[in-house]
């Protein structure tokens, strides 16, 4: 286990209450070597309540959440995490890239060990697989799941309010939001709609403290039209063959520019110095057993058979490129921290280019702020090696990493340090 900041800061308190076990607590996994270190809870929370009324009756409908934390959970931050999509499994992250543990499936059985540079050593760290029909997240009924983003974070709202009453002494806590992808739309509009609940209900109010957007679907056309200008600039394809894109590929076919670009180069478009995901398969076959299920109190019967729900992206697709930015622009408005992270071996839409297109476009006076701020080198430790380069605003910041790609936080650990140094936890 790496030393954790919080080690020297924070008294090692147990959990609460201490004379008994709470419900949705993992005592046990299947294949892990030794027993769960900390604490961890794994459920379900309704997505129903005041935040969500249910507007007809009928069964309940939940969404699957887990919780890591040390022995002091109670005293630390909570990093809620999510993949995107949308409809992408944010088991993504929890088994593949800050989670707490890593699986690898052997000939015999799978094999569970804790993650060197795990997020939950230094905060809590927190998963919804939302929405419904992602992942362990089944529906009981097609009618409520959600037919848009907006509806679908408001379920999510809801969902973390419902599992942080289970868990209240976690409530007067600071709460960070971190996601990649198209958690870029998903994060903005939770972190909205808790400012906006905040002010409804005081008595419910959660601590944000910041939100962490990593290779973020924002601005989608503005970032789009950023592909052959990165695919270009680094040599995946040439001068004539950008013309011919940028001609042939506008507004409507603009979404289509990015799988081009790729069957031109034949790249790994997440990260061009790599040649794949990493595979998904053992993580479905893990969940997908009884004992697996029993440990984590997730429902059985139905086998999980892909990483996303194609019901979920269906739904979403007729607005899949509409803008946040504006939503980003009222957070910083609204005096929300916004860290915003850019793998630079992404090629994918959310590349760093057209990163910097959206991000010059915020106005107000954070934008302002961190148009004039000089970019500095991020290095390590002792060793003083760049690792990438930081322009920070105050209120919005820019991060900008160097062998790292979508998934910035699988190919870089040390992020974890530097959120938690910016965000002053």
């Amino acid at each position: 286990m790496p030393p954790s900041p919080w080690r020297k800061a924070v008294p090692n308190k147990t959990t609460a209450p201490t004379q008994e076990i709470a419900a949705d607590r993992v005592l046990s996994l299947p294949y892990l070597a030794g027993v769960v270190d900390g604490v961890q809870f794994a459920g379900y929370a309704s997505v129903y309540g005041q935040a969500n009324p249910r507007l007809q009756e009928g069964k309940d409908e939940e969404l699957f959440y887990w919780f890591a934390g040390e022995a002091d959970y109670a005293a630390r931050p909570t990093i809620l995490w999510s993949n995107g999509g949308p409809g992408s499994s944010s088991f993504w992250g929890f088994f593949l890239e800050n989670g707490p543990y890593e699986l690898v499936e052997t000939h015999d059985h799978p094999v569970l060990t804790p993650r060197k540079n795990a997020w939950n050593y230094y905060a809590n760290y927190l998963i919804f697989e939302h929405p419904l029909s992602v992942t362990l997240s089944f529906q009981a009924d097609d009618t409520d799941v959600p037919t848009n983003v907006e509806a679908g974070i408001q379920q999510l709202y809801q969902a973390l309010l419902n599992f942080i009453a289970k868990h209240p002494e976690i409530t007067k806590n600071p709460i960070i939001l971190a996601g990649e992808s198209y958690a870029g739309t998903y994060l903005p509009l939770l972190s909205k709609a808790i400012l906006e609940g905040n002010k409804n209900s005081p008595d419910t109010a959660l601590k944000l403290r910041a939100t962490v957007l990593l290779d973020a679907w924002v601005n989608p056309m503005v970032q789009m039209a950023a592909d052959t200008r990165y695919a270009f600039s680094h040599g995946l394809i040439s001068e004539k063959q950008k013309q011919y894109l940028d001609r042939n590929f506008r507004r409507s076919q603009l979404s289509k520019i990015n799988d081009a670009i790729q069957a031109i180069s034949g790249a790994y478009m997440a990260n061009i110095a790599q040649t794949g995901d990493p595979p998904f398969q053992p993580i479905l076959d893990y969940l997908n057993r009884d004992d697996v299920r029993e440990a984590i109190h997730a429902k059985k019967g139905i086998a999980l058979t892909d990483s996303w729900s194609a019901l979920i992206s269906d739904l979403y697709a007729a607005h899949i490129n509409d803008s946040y930015a504006g939503v980003v622009q009222d957070l910083l408005g609204a005096g929300l921290q916004i860290i915003i992270i850019s793998g630079l071996n992404d090629a994918k839409d959310c590349n760093f280019l057209g990163t910097g297109d959206w991000l010059n476009r915020l106005k107000g006076n954070a934008a302002e702020q961190f148009g004039v701020a000089a970019t500095i080198q991020w290095t390590s430790g002792d060793s003083q090696q760049v690792l990438g380069y930081i322009q920070d605003g105050g209120l919005l910041s820019w991060v900008k990493v160097l062998n790292a790609g979508h998934m910035a936080v699988r190919d870089q650990p040390q992020l974890v340090n530097l959120i938690m140094k910016m965000t002053g936890l």
